[in-house]
């Protein structure tokens, strides 16, 4: 039996029941399909992570240390999805039999809430970026004093919070069943009426809150820009800048790839939709999705991380090269400076460049 990601469960008046049901939409396809993500979303995010390994002064700005804690979440969703027992390794992961280690496992790992506190936390962080680019184009007198290193520092620890307890009351929505070894873990549902206006409040300040102040941002950061005597020339440069591109273009994608999903849980509170059918899954792959796409933005969009991504390559590429060469290359051959050496050597050396800071928002000269 595979395992389902969303039970049904039901209610009693007097204490609460579990049920089970065969999954509909976790099938062989969404497995690997769900793998694939989260190896593309690891691999792309790490390459981001690594950008500013080797160039910390990117983080002197603030949109940049945003970027960073959109990529380690990124990196955490794809590890949480391959290590999760309902997304990739199904029937095959090991559950605890002992009760109290098996009540953790359900609560902790079996009930996704890290994993959902992780897509709500990106979704604060892009809200974070839109905000950024609202003030670096309408306050920019503003700017340097609201977004400092050490506030945005605390936006990021005080949104994590925050997801955290958007999703935390799925830690009390589960239970481990020591009667059914099959499939131990099961979700318990009390008060139907209640969960219903809890979910109803989660998915409003998880996606509705978040999504709809993005796009009245942007919206209104285009309209302002657009009239000559409202704001300064460079302002209307920074709109049309390739960060303030990039930044827009990933916060409407996580808009279009996390709506849909909490559109359905929504419906599926109200009793329309189900919360295992084929079109859960769809649409959770489709959150998922969000994770892969991120790192091709910034290529695209920007020079500066299309340059981080090419020295990372080429530091990996010189660098086999180098210890492949070092291998083949007999002792004698490094005293007497022989070509092969000296060729590694200056491959080797090129990783030792390092591309300079540049500014995203400073306007080119007319």
């Amino acid at each position: 039996m595979n395992i389902s990601n969303f039970n049904q469960s039901v209610e009693t008046s007097s204490s609460p029941q579990t049920t089970s049901q065969p999954p509909q939409g976790l099938t062989t396809f969404t497995q690997v399909t769900y793998s694939v993500l989260a190896s593309i979303a690891l691999v792309g995010n790490t390459l981001v992570i690594l950008v500013f390994i080797q160039d910390r002064k990117l983080l002197r700005k603030s949109y940049n240390i945003l970027i960073l804690s959109l990529a380690v979440a990124d990196v955490l969703t794809a590890i949480s999805l391959i290590t999760n027992p309902a997304f990739v390794l199904g029937d095959a992961f090991p559950y605890p039999t002992n009760p109290i280690l098996g009540d953790i496992f359900c609560r902790v790992i079996w009930s996704r809430t890290f994993l959902f506190q992780l897509v709500v936390f990106s979704g604060y962080i892009c809200l974070a970026l839109v905000t950024e680019r609202w003030y670096a184009v309408m306050r920019p007198l503003k700017y340097s004093e609201t977004f400092n290193k050490k506030r945005t520092l605390i936006y990021i620890f005080t949104v994590w919070l925050w997801s955290l307890v958007l999703c935390c009351s799925t830690f009390f929505e589960v239970q481990y069943v020591s009667s059914s070894p099959s499939m131990p873990c099961k979700w318990v549902m009390v008060w139907k009426q209640q969960r219903a206006l809890v979910g109803s409040i989660q998915v409003f300040f998880k996606m509705v809150l978040p999504s709809f102040t993005m796009l009245v941002l942007f919206i209104h950061m285009t309209y302002k820009a657009g009239q000559s005597t409202v704001v300064s020339a460079q302002s209307r440069t920074k709109l049309r800048g390739k960060m303030t591109r990039m930044i827009g273009a990933a916060c409407l994608l996580q808009i279009i790839c996390f709506a849909p999903n909490q559109t359905n849980y929504a419906l599926a509170l109200a009793g329309i939709t189900r919360l295992d059918s084929r079109l859960h899954h769809t649409l959770s792959l489709l959150v998922f999705v969000n994770s892969c796409l991120n790192p091709f933005i910034y290529g695209l969009s920007n020079k500066n991380y299309r340059h981080g991504y090419q020295k990372i390559f080429v530091f990996l590429f010189c660098c086999g090269k180098f210890c492949r060469g070092s291998n083949e290359i007999a002792p004698s051959s490094y005293e007497n400076g022989s070509t092969a050496h000296k060729d590694a050597q200056e491959n080797f050396e090129i990783t030792n460049v390092v591309f300079s800071e540049r500014d995203y928002d400073q306007p080119k000269p007319a």
